[in-house]
């Protein structure tokens, strides 16, 4: 794959590439049989006795997913492993089935054409602070105890959680800020400035942390390599999923951010509280819960350990050193780190270095650990694209020109939705508003508010294209792919009002009474299809690549993602216990269908309750030219699908092209003799098509642009309606 500016170009043809792309998978984040809200056997002998074979799916079954991920268009793979994965028998000890199970699932993606980059996904440090991703054996080699990270405040684990049903949605983020994720991030990436003490094996813990992560990673680079699926399927490398910052750059210990939009909810300790707590010791710490301009104080709460601590036992320690041939520094005793380095004083309970980590240049270190990933990586594969993800929703640093061959690789949700699991009749500009394009002080939150659907859509393009200027401004002229973007399909259903009227009264009903609605997913009015349509269609205004989170097969209907209450699977199969039903998954309820059912074939006896209209949406997979713009509607009761698109032919380049557009078969029926059922036009050229499997084909549209190198060349193509079906009975 070759980069030409924003643009991915394909080595061979020439033509530019557009990905649409789908996360694989978030199951990955969980070992086989150990879902987070299962207490049995978490936390056990270090969890070093787990594997990840199967993660995403079985690889008797991969055949079945890719070939339903490449009919529904998508391309590409952003595709999940883990430093857990790897390496959770102890450092240097790999999982050999799991590198030849990874290896095996990528040669069957080479056969559906997917181009795959490697996602090394974390969320909160790991799966013992409430995330998932790095090993077990971490916490022990920095002297921590998961087994009381409940108690003390340390991480909110579902999985230890007392009714992990009831489990706060969303709340596992906060884990970023709580002292487990946050003391290994800052050792992970600065152990050398704030923790000279921590020596293991004669090496600073930073280097020991990294050298194992890379180390890790290089063993898929390693059999990727030998196994020739280099750029014919894996393209590169993502730097490390949603990096955080630990306690670096925190100006005071001894308070929360002031940032009023920084991410809080439920009982939210400072720094020093968490160490506090963390010892041992009761702390009365503030409460937090979400409202609609964001996080709001609700009073405090009193925690008490009762006497449990964080930190392993000076016993518990040397058991664990002895187990994984660990040698520490004398200097580096048990006990909590930050006493041991003067920050504050475990025994009269006192801060003595306030500022310790202000001023810490977090970028400064996120960016030599990003030079020292790219070298590890390209020492196997040399001309891997790495997909550089900083922070989430913070600007990019500047990246060093020095590193080429990158692509912008942020992640961006619609956070109101996530967060309240609702669909509104209100949002808020909130990457905007977090660049200070509204100002200061209360009234900036009412700037950014947007009432009503047209006005939440433009809000939706307006973040995405700032998001992608700071990659262009920061990062380099490289390609943009929103690494991660998708729903919660979960929502509360709510019926609401159109117009601008009926807009602010959903919104302000929204706050005191909800009105069900009897809309099912697969309509086009439900709110999951509103709340894609407006995600993808901020995706195609800005004419970017995209990696949808995700697709977990599975997924339960009750569990949803089987991961912290998260449920944004596009896929969650419904077995039909009937021999003789037939199920086309293209009508995702027999209750609606397109106008035209004439092509409908039988892929299997499992039906995708996950599939809503907006999904499948016709887009240019290969482009003769540079892009222009792209605009798709998805089908309605009331308007047939469309989609147009105009490109250019790239500069110094004057002969034949062609173009090559997904199109699903559900809504744009293959052309019949006499052409009905989909409408194309034209301004140049011609077009053939080609039928691929049953439920889609390929459009190939041919210009040749020797005549008017600097003209635009447009085509629209049109679909069908949506149209209520007969109940049957």
């Amino acid at each position: 794959m070759d980069l030409d500016g924003k643009w991915f170009v394909n080595r061979g043809t020439g033509q530019t590439v557009l990905f649409r792309g789908v996360n694989v998978g978030g199951g990955t984040k969980l070992p086989i049989g150990m879902p987070s809200h299962e207490r049995n056997g978490f936390w056990v002998d270090y969890d070093r006795k787990v594997t990840f074979v199967g993660r995403p799916f079985p690889l008797n079954e991969a055949d079945e997913h890719l070939d339903r991920l490449s009919q529904w268009g998508f391309n590409l793979l952003r595709f999940v492993v883990t430093w857990e994965a790897i390496e959770h028998q102890g450092p240097g000890i790999y999982d050999q089935d799991y590198l030849e199970y990874v290896v095996e699932v990528l040669k069957k993606c080479k056969n559906y054409k997917l181009k795959v980059f490697i996602d090394p996904h974390q969320d909160t440090w790991s799966r013992q602070c409430g995330g998932s991703g790095h090993p077990g054996w971490t916490h022990p080699l920095v002297g921590l105890d998961p087994s009381n990270f409940g108690p003390t405040a340390a991480a909110i684990v579902q999985n230890t959680y007392p009714t992990p049903e009831s489990f706060p949605k969303m709340i596992w983020n906060t884990n970023y800020q709580r002292l487990a994720a946050a003391t290994l991030f800052t050792l992970f990436f600065a152990g050398k400035h704030y923790a000279p003490l921590c020596i293991v094996n004669g090496v600073n813990i930073q280097t020991y942390l990294q050298s194992h992560y890379f180390n890790a990673i290089k063993q898929v680079a390693y059999r990727i390599h030998d196994n020739d699926l280099e750029d014919s399927v894996v393209i590169g490398y993502d730097s490390m999923n949603e990096p955080n910052q630990g306690y670096i750059d925190i100006p005071d210990i001894t308070k929360l951010s002031e940032d009023d939009i920084a991410f809080k909810m439920g009982p939210m300790p400072t720094a020093y509280e968490g160490m506090r707590l963390a010892s041992g010791i009761p702390t009365a710490v503030q409460n937090w819960v979400f409202a609609w301009n964001g996080p709001r104080k609700d009073g405090t709460i009193m925690l008490d350990p009762e006497g449990r601590e964080a930190w392993l036992s000076e016993e518990a320690l040397h058991e664990a050193c002895v187990i994984f041939d660990w040698k520490r520094d004398p200097a580096w005793t048990s006990g909590c780190i930050w006493d041991i380095h003067g920050i504050w004083d475990r025994k009269s309970e006192t801060v003595i270095q306030p500022e310790y980590f202000a001023k810490g240049q977090y970028h400064k270190y996120w960016i030599e650990f990003l030079q020292n990933y790219t070298e590890a990586i390209r020492s196997i594969h040399t001309d891997a694209i790495i997909f550089v993800q900083p922070p989430v929703i913070e600007a990019p640093p500047l990246i060093p020109r020095s590193l080429e061959r990158l692509a912008y690789a942020p992640h961006w949700y619609d956070g109101l939705t996530l967060v309240k699991k609702k669909w509104c009749s209100y949002n808020v500009d909130v990457v905007n508003l977090n660049r200070g394009k509204y100002g200061t002080g209360p009234l900036r939150f009412l700037r950014a508010l947007r009432v009503g659907e047209k006005a939440i859509r433009q809000c939706f393009v307006d973040q995405l294209q700032t998001i992608q200027s700071e990659g262009q401004a920061n990062v380099g002229d490289y390609p943009c792919v929103i690494g991660e973007i998708g729903i919660p399909f979960d929502m509360e259903q709510t019926s609401k009002s159109s117009g601008l009227l009926g807009g602010i009264w959903g919104w302000l009903s929204s706050f005191f009474f909800e009105v069900h609605s009897d809309s099912s997913i697969s309509t086009p009015n439900s709110d999951q299809n509103k709340a894609m349509d407006a995600n993808m269609n901020a995706i195609e205004s800005n004419l970017l690549n995209c990696a949808i989170w995700h697709y977990m097969p599975d997924n339960d209907s009750f569990w949803g993602d089987c991961w912290n209450g998260e449920d944004l699977s596009i896929l969650q199969l419904e077995r039909e216990d009937s021999s003789d039903t037939v199920v086309n998954e293209n009508v995702w309820q027999s209750e609606y269908s397109c106008e035209d059912e004439s092509n409908s074939r039988l892929m299997s006896r499992s039906r995708n309750t996950r599939s809503i209209i907006s999904l499948h949406r016709p887009y240019p997979q290969r482009i003769s030219g540079v892009p222009v713009s792209l605009k798709v509607v998805s089908p309605t009761f009331n308007e047939r699908g469309s989609c147009t698109f105009r490109y250019k032919a790239r500069p110094g380049e004057q002969k034949s092209h062609e173009t090559e557009l997904y199109l699903p078969s559900s809504y744009y029926p293959p052309l019949s003799e006499d052409k009905s059922g989909t409408d194309v036009w034209m301004s140049h050229g011609y077009f053939t098509k080609t039928v691929v499997k049953e439920r889609h084909w390929i459009l190939t549209w041919t210009v040749d642009t020797s005549n008017d190198s600097e003209a635009i060349y447009e085509i629209r193509i049109e679909g069908l309606k949506i149209q209520k079906k007969q109940k049957m009975y």
